[in-house]
């Protein structure tokens, strides 16, 4: 990326063994929807140029010697977060808030390229993450959205018998879904007005799909709940304004995750406080994930027991890069992932 809106396909130099940290050779890196946003608007975190993508699997090409835990040739599912490891935040687990935090596709050349530099602070924490050598690398690239979602779900308690609501069917709230299902959930339902989105949605995957565009969701909610309300509200678009109306969706001791960044004009809204003080209601943000959850959600992908393999709906190479990027724009599929280097 060479500024707002311009990807380019280019050769550069070979990146340099960092000391203490591995070289990867990149077998697949998919498209985040937050990739899209950045090369439509910037991010203040991007200095040009800047290879993108941090939903990424590898082989290591190369590794510092003095490295034990890691050899050449390993498969390996990266963490893009680079923390230091000693900040309060790192020193309690929670290495996503680090006060020091680097994110490789972001501040530092991520996955969309032939090979990657990981540096030491990564491979010292348990950034890489081995893989089996049979594994589809294309999946294993859902393991960082996935971890996201594991954070925000642990962060808004989502448990065996909760009712949850999901605003947004996209690949991330597809993720959701999947995982309160994981956890147990009693009833998902999810919201998406694009009808080509709705109708690559999985049979069983949702108990209720709202078209919130000629459907009242407050309406469903209590029909689907006998007028309780939801346990958890999970924000996967940044669509939804989180204001007084959102609160009266759930149930007393309801949990509301504000997981998908309020796009502009949505930061500051006024709402009822009252309403979480009676009924005892949680709003509770999530950003990330921690490299915990990106463990967590590696070992969930290997276990075979998450219906996945749909969300890929777009294998392409690094050439076709800018189409990539269109069926991620248009919504024309799930995941684009770039499989050929």
């Amino acid at each position: 990326m060479t500024g707002p809106g311009s990807l380019v396909v280019e050769e550069m130099d070979e990146p340099e063994l960092p000391p203490g940290g591995a070289v990867v050779e990149l077998l697949a890196c998919a498209i985040c929807g937050t990739d899209a946003k950045m090369l439509e608007h910037g991010h203040k975190d991007l200095v040009y140029p800047r290879v993108l993508g941090h939903e990424m699997v590898g082989r290591i090409a190369e590794v510092d010697g003095k490295v034990r835990s890691y050899r050449e040739g390993d498969l390996v599912q990266i963490w893009p977060g680079i923390a230091c490891g000693v900040c309060r935040p790192c020193s309690r687990g929670h290495d996503n808030q680090c006060h020091r935090m680097g994110i490789l596709g972001f501040n530092r050349d991520g996955g969309f390229a032939q090979r990657m530099a990981v540096p030491a602070e990564s491979v010292r924490g348990g950034g890489l993450v081995r893989l089996p050598a049979t594994v589809d690398a294309a999946l294993v690239t859902l393991t960082e959205p996935l971890a996201c979602c594991l954070n925000g779900q642990e962060l808004a308690s989502v448990r065996g018998g909760d009712a949850v609501l999901i605003f947004g069917a996209g690949p991330i709230g597809c993720l959701h879904a999947i995982a309160a299902r994981y956890k147990g959930a009693g009833k998902v339902l999810m919201t998406e007005h694009l009808e080509g989105r709705r109708a690559l949605l999985p049979s069983g995957l949702a108990d209720r799909i709202i078209d919130p565009s000629v459907e009242d969701i407050a309406s469903i909610v209590a029909e689907e709940t006998g007028g309780e309300g939801v346990d958890v509200v999970l924000m996967s678009t940044p669509e939804v304004r989180v204001d007084s109306w959102v609160l009266k969706l759930v149930a007393p001791h309801g949990r509301i995750s504000v997981f998908s960044g309020p796009k502009k004009g949505n930061y500051e809204v006024p709402f009822d406080v009252r309403s979480l003080h009676y009924r005892e209601i949680t709003l509770v943000g999530a950003y990330g994930c921690s490299s915990r959850h990106n463990r967590m959600a590696v070992e969930s992908l290997l276990s075979g027991e998450l219906d996945v393999e749909w969300l890929v709906t777009e294998r392409a190479t690094l050439e076709e890069i800018g189409q990539a990027f269109e069926h991620v724009n248009d919504r024309i599929g799930m995941k684009s992932v770039i499989t050929k280097f």
